[in-house]
C-alpha cells in the first residue's frame, strides 16, 4: 500500500471525487480519504428493499447543455450521467392559491395577472425583471476560475466584469425584514406576495424565475443522484489514485508550518501518509477545530462562523408507495406547501407545524427507483439541530449526539405532523400507501457527513457572508486547500464543481505550470482531459 502522495483529499463527496480525478489525470499522486464506508456525501443515497432514495437532492441547475457542471464533465468523457430537463419546475400550495412555475414563465406570468388583474403593471415588470437577469445569469460560466489563479494582470479585467455582473442585482439585494418592502415596488396584494412567502430575499424571489427562463432546472439522472460519484469514481487515474473507506483523519503533521503528513484511523488502526497538499473538501469547523493548530487558525474565525448565515439542515422524510406517486396525484415538479398564516421566519424555523415542505415523488420520471407498480415521495422540512434539546439526544464522553428512544419518537411524531399536512394540501390518502419510510434529521446529516450542525449546503450567498469573507480556498497553512462547499458561498452541485476545480488549479499552478494551463485550456476550450 502506498505511503506517499502528491495530494491528499478529506472527503469524497463530489468537489473530493472531481478533485481526484482532474489531479490525478494531471499527473498528481492523489488519496481520497472518507471516514464513511460509501463515497458520495450528500449525494450517496441508499436502498431499502428494492426502493431507492435519493438523500439530499431538490434540483439541479448549470447542468444543461451549456452549464458549467457539463462543462467540466465532459474534460472527463462524453459518457457523464445525464440529468433530465425540468418542464414543471415548482408548485406552489398556500392556504390561498396553487400555482405552477414552468420552463415557460410567461404561463406563470398570464396566470397570476388573470388572478389578479389589479396588479397587471408590477406583474409584468416583475417578469421583466427576471429575464433580464435570466440574460445576466448566463455570464455566470465567465467567473467560474476563482481569483486565486489569475495572473496580476487578468485581475483588475476580472473585477470589472464582475461589477457588469453585480451591478445589474444590487436593486434587488434586499434580504430581511425588507423582502416584504422589496416585492411592495412591484405589487402590494397580500395573497400576491405570499407566492414568494418562504424566501428570504428579493433575488431569491427573482431567480427561481429567471432560472426557468434559461431552461436551467434538471432533476437527477436516471438512476438517482448517487450515479453522479459513482460514475467521478471511475474518471480517477487507475494509476495514480486511491480511494479509501471508513478512513478518518484524525490529525497533520507540520514542519515549519506546512503540512508533511496526514494521520487517520481505518478500523481501530492508526496509519500515516506523506503528503505535498492536502485538499480539504469536508466540514470547515471539523478542520479548524480538529485538525489544524490552535496558533494557526485565522483569528476570530470561530466567532466569524457561528455568526455567519447558514443553510438549515432539513428533516428528509423517504416514503416507499404501495403504489405508484402519481396514481395519488403527484407530479413531475418540486411542490411547495406552506402555511399562510406562517411568518417567513416561521416557513424556515424548523417547527413542523409551520416550516415549508417541499415534496417530490422522483419515482414519477424515473422507473429504475422502485419495484413495478409502486413508488416513492420524499419530504423536505427545513430543520436545525438545536430543536428540542438536540432532538432529544443525549452526548458521549467524545461529544457526539447518542440518539436515543426519545429521538427515535421525536423524528415520528415530526414525520407524522408532516403527514396530515400533506394529506390536507394535496394527497388525502398517503398514510393508506405508505409501505415504509424512514426520518433523517440534522444528527443524521452531520453523523454521515460531518458537516457543522447538518448543514445542507453551508454558508448562504449574501452581503453579510461576502463582507466577512468566512467562504475561502486558502489557509493560513500555505499547503492546505480549502475545497467542498465552505469554499465559496452557495452550495449544491455546481459549487461542488467549481470548488474542485479551483481547488485543483491552485494546486497545480505551484505543482506543474504547464498542467495548470492544461486544465484550464480544455475548460475554457471544451477539450478532454487526459492523462
Amino acid at each position: 500500500m502506498n505511503e506517499e502522495f502528491d495530494v491528499t483529499i478529506i472527503g469524497s463527496g463530489v468537489s473530493g471525487l472531481l478533485s481526484a480525478a482532474l489531479l490525478s489525470r494531471s499527473g498528481m499522486k492523489v488519496l481520497v480519504l472518507e471516514k464513511h464506508y460509501l463515497i458520495g456525501g450528500y449525494l450517496q443515497g441508499f436502498e431499502r428493499k428494492d426502493f431507492v432514495f435519493d438523500t439530499a437532492i431538490h434540483w439541479l441547475n448549470q447542468y444543461n447543455e451549456k452549464g458549467t457542471v457539463t462543462r467540466v464533465f465532459k474534460m472527463l468523457g462524453e459518457d457523464y450521467p445525464k440529468p433530465q430537463l425540468m418542464e414543471r419546475i415548482q408548485r406552489h400550495i398556500s392556504s390561498n392559491h396553487d400555482y405552477l412555475l414552468t420552463n415557460n414563465p410567461d404561463e406563470l406570468r398570464d396566470r397570476l395577472i388573470l388572478d389578479f388583474p389589479h396588479e397587471k403593471a408590477g406583474i409584468e415588470r416583475f417578469f421583466k425583471v427576471a429575464r433580464r437577469i435570466a440574460k445576466v445569469s448566463l455570464r455566470f460560466p465567465e467567473f467560474f476560475q476563482s481569483i486565486e489563479t489569475k495572473s496580476p494582470l487578468e485581475i483588475p479585467f476580472f473585477r470589472m466584469k464582475q461589477l457588469g455582473i453585480i451591478y445589474p442585482l444590487i436593486p434587488y439585494a434586499i434580504g430581511g425584514d425588507d423582502v416584504k418592502k422589496g416585492l411592495s415596488k412591484f405589487f402590494k396584494d397580500p395573497e400576491l406576495q405570499e407566492l414568494f412567502c418562504t424566501e428570504r430575499d428579493l433575488l431569491s424571489c427573482i431567480f427561481p424565475i429567471a432560472w426557468a427562463y434559461n431552461s436551467d432546472y434538471q432533476n437527477p439522472p436516471i438512476g438517482g443522484s448517487q450515479v453522479i460519484p459513482a460514475w467521478l469514481e471511475k474518471q480517477v487515474h487507475p494509476d495514480n489514485c486511491e480511494i479509501r473507506l471508513s478512513s478518518e483523519v484524525v490529525g497533520f503533521d507540520f514542519e515549519k508550518e506546512e503540512i508533511t503528513a496526514v494521520r487517520y484511523k481505518n478500523r481501530a488502526k492508526d496509519y500515516t501518509v506523506k503528503t505535498k497538499y492536502v485538499i480539504a473538501a469536508c466540514d470547515v469547523d471539523f478542520l479548524y477545530r480538529k485538525l489544524v493548530p490552535p496558533n494557526l487558525v485565522p483569528p476570530k474565525f470561530f466567532e466569524t462562523l457561528n455568526d455567519s448565515e447558514m443553510y438549515s439542515s432539513s428533516v428528509t422524510i423517504s416514503v416507499a408507495l404501495d403504489c405508484t406517486a402519481e396514481s395519488l396525484g403527484f407530479g413531475h415538479e418540486l411542490t411547495l406547501v406552506c402555511e399562510g398564516s406562517s411568518t417567513r421566519d416561521e416557513h424556515s424555523s424548523g417547527d413542523p407545524h409551520k416550516s415549508a415542505i417541499s415534496v417530490l415523488a422522483p419515482t414519477v420520471r424515473d422507473k429504475t427507483l422502485a419495484p413495478e407498480g409502486m413508488g416513492t415521495v420524499t419530504l423536505y422540512v427545513p430543520a436545525w439541530m438545536d430543536y428540542m434539546n438536540n432532538w432529544q439526544t443525549e452526548t458521549n464522553a467524545k461529544g457526539d449526539f447518542v440518539r436515543t428512544e426519545a429521538y427515535k419518537k421525536l423524528k415520528d411524531d415530526f414525520a407524522q405532523v408532516i403527514f396530515e399536512r400533506v394529506e390536507a394540501k394535496m394527497c388525502p390518502d398517503l398514510r393508506k400507501h405508505i409501505l415504509f419510510y424512514e426520518v433523517a434529521t440534522p444528527v443524521t446529516y452531520q453523523r454521515y457527513t460531518g458537516n457543522k450542525n447538518g448543514s445542507m449546503m453551508g454558508t448562504r450567498p449574501g452581503r453579510k457572508n461576502m463582507q466577512s469573507k468566512i467562504a475561502h480556498y486558502r489557509t493560513p497553512v500555505e499547503n492546505l486547500i480549502i475545497g467542498g462547499q465552505w469554499a465559496e458561498l452557495g452550495g449544491g452541485v455546481p459549487i461542488a464543481v467549481k470548488t474542485a476545480f479551483n481547488a485543483s488549479l491552485i494546486i497545480l499552478k505551484k505543482w506543474d505550470k504547464p498542467r495548470f494551463k492544461k486544465l484550464l485550456h480544455a475548460y475554457k476550450t471544451g477539450a478532454k482531459l487526459t492523462a
